[in-house]
């Protein structure tokens, strides 16, 4: 088993759980906060004297809303991941935080332990689309949140925006991306959004009280994002995700690239290689369970050879980079290319702007 070097940590508590939302996060549990930092810090310890660590190259709190932790509960965190393993010099430490959860003191706490990279969730700026995302924020929370961030001595911040989202106009869009720019963000990512089964804004569609985004207006809307951000200085190097140079997610290239990644708490989940293949596990998801948990782990999986080749040509094709061709898929490369979706370049292939907008395409072809 390879070493290793990125650690993902999950935060499952949110103050409100958005109509869009399909990850494992809780509104509601704010009790079981104290309680599930000591079972992650069990987690770390136990993972730490098991499986094979070199020096942390990433570390990413995500969520659920990691910043409704207490300033004294994320300092524990920060304090116990310092104490079970080491990091390297550099090494990128990013949290999620919510503009309305963003705050002098608990900022002051993030910095103090380490944190280098925010990435703040401001989804949108006009009032329509996040009422209709259920955000409890507004434009003027995630500028504020900005500020604040910057005054604390933050240098990498990232904001997450949804396009395409009903009763969103193009211009609206436009103008979002226009105030998130003005931010000076060294990164940005948008995301498309999808009507996940199970959540409030799925059910809302089924019954007829939401009407869906055509196709052809979420490629629209994809324009406008690349149109202004690349205009802005922002080069696209992943389907989603657009950055100033230097300021790449580190942590999200690992998943891209296949690398060893170890998740801790409820629901996260590990891959590790394992010689010409690799082996996947997950955490038991609900957070009291996992609190009550010895072993923490839920299931996992292991992937022969071919599938776990398959996962690393997908994950690659995701990235403006792309990845080396891996034998075996000498006829879904080709089909790729001859529809305009990648190109080789020698051993490696990579996505052409096509092949980026229709990501989806691409992934179904190779799995």
């Amino acid at each position: 088993m390879h070493s290793f070097r990125h650690l993902y940590i999950h935060i499952p508590f949110c103050r409100h759980k958005c109509g869009y939302c399909d990850f494992n996060a809780y509104a509601g549990l704010d009790g079981l906060m104290a309680p599930y930092v000591d079972a992650l810090e069990r987690e770390l310890a136990f993972a730490a004297s098991s499986y094979p660590f070199g020096e942390l190259r990433t570390v990413y709190f995500g969520g659920g809303t990691p910043s409704t932790l207490s300033p004294e509960l994320i300092s524990r965190l920060l304090t116990r991941v310092r104490t079970e393993f080491s990091l390297e010099a550099g090494a990128e430490v990013s949290l999620e935080a919510n503009p309305a959860s963003t705050d002098v003191e608990r900022l002051e706490a993030w910095r103090r332990g380490g944190v280098n990279r925010l990435s703040l969730g401001v989804q949108g700026f006009d009032r329509r689309t996040l009422a209709v995302l259920e955000r409890r924020t507004d434009g003027a929370m995630a500028e504020q949140a900005v500020r604040l961030a910057r005054a604390a001595g933050f240098r990498n911040l990232s904001l997450d925006l949804i396009y395409a989202v009903p009763y969103q106009s193009l211009e609206s869009w436009q103008q979002t991306l226009q105030r998130a720019i003005d931010l000076a963000p060294e990164h940005l990512s948008a995301y498309c959004l999808t009507l996940e089964e199970g959540t409030q804004l799925f059910r809302q569609w089924q019954r007829g009280d939401l009407p869906a985004v055509d196709p052809d207006e979420q490629w629209m809307f994809l324009e406008k994002c690349q149109s202004a951000l690349t205009s802005a200085g922002f080069h696209r190097y992943e389907v989603s995700s657009w950055s100033r140079p230097g300021f790449e997610s580190r942590h999200n290239r690992s998943y891209w690239q296949c690398r060893p990644v170890y998740g801790a708490g409820c629901g996260a989940h590990s891959y590790a290689r394992l010689g010409a293949g690799a082996r996947r596990w997950w955490n038991v998801a609900r957070p009291q369970s996992y609190i009550s948990s010895d072993t923490f782990i839920e299931a996992g999986e292991e992937l022969g050879p071919r599938k776990a080749a398959a996962e690393r040509l997908m994950l690659g094709l995701r990235t403006v980079a792309g990845v080396r061709t891996e034998p075996g898929f000498e006829v879904e490369i080709e089909r790729l290319r001859s529809a305009g979706l990648v190109e080789t370049v020698g051993r490696v292939v990579r996505p052409t702007r096509r092949g980026l907008d229709l990501n989806n395409q691409v992934a179904l072809a190779v799995l």
